[in-house]
């Protein structure tokens, strides 16, 4: 049997949660969250009907209810019949440190398990044992009869500890927890990361974590595949272009990559435009483009808007796991995704994962993404950008320009498609009010590629010129 650890995506990395009758240790620097990781596991119990204890070894009780959100205080007053606690927190300065002997505290943690039947137990803050254990040895006897005696009661029991050096306190209550969670704050983004789970196969590494006005919530970095959608054939809904491309399917990633102004975004327009007037759900996802401009120049093309949703996304301090959560919430029932600028977060040190972990994920959904990646060079561009999507990508369509006949014009080419015929030449496109318009192949001309095309016919002429 296991108990809850009060949150429901943590719950589900560790396999269902606790093992009952253990002795867990959160442990982090200051600021982490160590407390309120405490409330939210008993009041998570409370509200199920469980019987529980917050034991506090350093604030008062009455600092510790002032301090935490308003969102758990009003969980808190619902489950106060079953919520209780003692406060050493007050009693020590009282008392003195003799109230922090292992026996004084087993005595009193364990007549009040047996008065209130608890089911749950929370000892916040160890680091106050110091005051009457003066060396590691006998923190770790002590904190070992400790958890030895919660466990024969049947207890579960969370006790938090301080972060030195990126190890517990005292180094030593790794080794007499059944589980180890380490929380994580950088001023900008929290991590939890669980590196012990006794009787559990859990997801190791650094996971999102959130600390909410009500609760608290983790944004695990993997996610669990669906199967796989019934295989499609669909287009991009870019007249002429699909006939040159051939078919792509449902669940392909498409990835359009170019310089600024090739249209990339337009591309993505007519993407979920199709999906949407057919009535199909599709999300347009931009980490450039505010949301009013592309809502207009979707009407400007004439798109069903009612089934396109759009949402814009500060790439700035952007949490990578929480929005890798929050777009598998906003993709539900949805046949088509567009991710547009995905370079303005290429440099994030969690992006290669969070692109994989999302892109693999969609692709088993069965929804058709579209990822555009803006390449800085204008003209002579001989990368296709980001090499994390690019060997996940199915399909993909380089843009450019080139100086033809004194004029700037786009052209595409498609580099890669499922279909074995899909046209290999260089196809010049223009955007109009109502999108991208296919003008055509480019022929006759040679370097086009290196941006500065010229014309077979003189190269020809330049070539019986050498031989003559």
């Amino acid at each position: 049997m296991r108990a809850s650890t009060g949150i429901k995506n943590l719950d589900e990395i560790v396999n269902g949660g606790y093992l009952e009758r253990s002795f867990n240790l959160v442990y982090g620097a200051g600021g982490t969250g160590k407390t309120l990781f405490t409330m939210n596991f008993l009041l998570s119990g409370a509200e199920r009907g469980e019987d529980v204890l917050y034991v506090s070894l350093e604030e008062s009780w009455d600092d510790i209810t002032h301090k935490i959100p308003e969102g758990m205080r009003q969980r808190l007053s619902k489950v106060k019949s079953k919520f209780h606690y003692l406060d050493f927190g007050s009693l020590r300065p009282i008392l003195g440190k003799e109230v922090l002997q292992a026996e004084v505290l087993i005595e009193a943690i364990t007549s009040s398990i047996m008065v209130h039947r608890v089911k749950l137990v929370g000892i916040d803050g160890i680091a106050p044992l110091s005051m009457f254990y003066e060396d590691s040895r006998r923190v770790r006897s002590a904190i070992f009869d400790l958890s030895q005696n919660l466990k024969s009661y049947g207890v579960t029991t969370v006790f938090t500890s301080e972060e030195v050096n990126g190890l517990s306190r005292y180094g030593v209550e790794e080794y007499v927890a059944d589980s180890v969670i380490r929380l994580v704050y950088d001023g900008r983004v929290r991590r939890l990361l669980i590196l012990k789970m006794r009787g559990a196969n859990f997801i190791g590494g650094a996971h999102g974590f959130e600390i909410l006005n009500n609760r608290l919530e983790v944004y695990p970095r993997r996610m669990a595949l669906k199967a796989h959608r019934e295989i499609t054939a669909e287009g991009l809904d870019i007249p002429k272009l699909d006939v040159m491309m051939g078919e792509i399917y449902g669940g392909d990633v498409v990835l359009i990559t170019g310089p600024p102004g090739t249209g990339k975004s337009i591309f993505g327009l007519h993407f979920i435009k199709g999906a949407c007037d057919r009535n199909d759900r599709a999300v347009f996802i931009s980490f450039e483009s505010d949301v009013p401009k592309m809502k207009r120049k979707m009407k400007e093309m004439g798109g069903n808007m009612e089934r396109c949703s759009f949402f814009y996304v500060d790439p700035v301090g952007i949490d990578l796991y929480k929005l890798l959560w929050k777009v598998k919430g906003v993709t539900e029932n949805t046949k088509r995704v567009v991710i547009q600028g995905v370079n303005t977060i290429a440099r994030n040190p969690e992006y290669h994962e969070f692109i994989h972990e999302l892109l693999q994920y969609l692709k088993r959904s069965g929804i058709t993404t579209m990822i555009t990646y803006t390449i800085p060079q204008i003209i002579s561009n001989n990368t296709l950008g980001d090499d994390s999507v690019a060997y996940l990508a199915d399909d993909i369509i380089n843009l450019r320009f080139a100086e033809i006949n004194g004029e700037l014009k786009k052209i595409l080419v498609i580099i890669k498609s499922h279909a074995p015929t899909h046209d290999r030449g260089l196809i010049e496109y223009r955007i109009g009010r109502r999108g991208i318009v296919i003008v055509g192949r480019i022929e006759e001309m040679e370097g086009v590629m290196s941006g500065t095309p010229t014309r077979q016919v003189e190269i020809k002429k330049r070539v019986e010129k050498f031989f003559k």
